[in-house]
């Protein structure tokens, strides 16, 4: 229903379904909640607030207006319940389309690429002799290996998904690789019960600030997607005159 946004770029998605959350969620809270005895709440817990100042000094005073402060938070929190779990499942659908769609990039024709299999600690084989088969061909550009894993580069030029045997003295395995111009790709990390334990296919997380970085972080999707709801919902709430 909403693939069509896999035409756009990575942070113009994440901004648009943050936009669409927050929408969501202010409106779902807007209607389910006692707006105007949210906003009586609110305003007794400012004038508590106030209170305090005034008895800074008294201890006894301050727990007395301090409890009643916890009693009118936990009023809110109770409005606040009906409105969460209906936003809940709208959430849940559109987080769980992110997390299928955004969190690595395609591996594009002509792209180099790695593959990395990690052999069990008891593999009793030589690891000069796995071996690596693709169907359909596909170039094998080299291959390192070092005492946990075998890596390989590897270069598609045309467009498919390409089936990987590997092959040692105790294990057949084959893990799917799929070349594209579009948003898509197949999961990079595929464990088995053998002694290949794991494959790892080198598709570069998406990062949809680019080379942008918070303090040395560079936010992948979710971070992206959190950093965007913040602030929107927050204008979101403004907007619709919600408490």
């Amino acid at each position: 229903m909403i693939d069509w946004l896999l035409s756009l770029g990575y942070f113009w998605i994440i901004l648009i379904l943050s936009v669409v959350v927050s929408l969501i969620t202010s409106i779902i809270y807007k209607y389910t909640t006692n707006q105007a005895e949210i906003k009586r709440i609110k305003e007794d817990i400012k004038k508590l607030r106030e209170k305090m100042k005034k008895h800074k000094d008294n201890q006894k005073k301050l727990m007395e207006i301090n409890q009643e402060m916890m009693s009118k938070n936990f009023a809110i929190m109770k409005q606040s319940l009906r409105s969460m779990l209906y936003s809940f499942l709208p959430i849940i659908l559109i987080l769980s389309w992110m997390a299928g769609n955004l969190v690595y990039e395609p591996i594009m024709p002509g792209e180099e690429f790695t593959v990395e299999a990690f052999l069990s600690d008891g593999y009793a084989g030589d690891k000069d002799e796995v071996s690596l088969s693709i169907m359909p061909e596909m170039e094998i550009i080299g291959r390192e290996n070092d005492d946990s894993k075998i890596v390989w580069t590897l270069r598609a030029e045309t467009v498919g998904t390409y089936s990987l045997l590997f092959q040692g003295e105790t294990f057949r395995e084959s893990k799917e690789v799929l070349v594209t111009e579009i948003k898509d790709y197949e999961q990079p990390v595929q464990s088995y019960d053998s002694d290949l334990e794991r494959v790892v296919v080198g598709n570069d997380h998406v990062r949809p600030f680019g080379d942008t970085s918070l303090f040395g972080w560079r936010p992948g999707w979710l971070g992206a997607y959190i950093l965007l709801s913040i602030p929107l919902s927050i204008l979101m709430r403004k907007f619709l005159g919600v408490v």
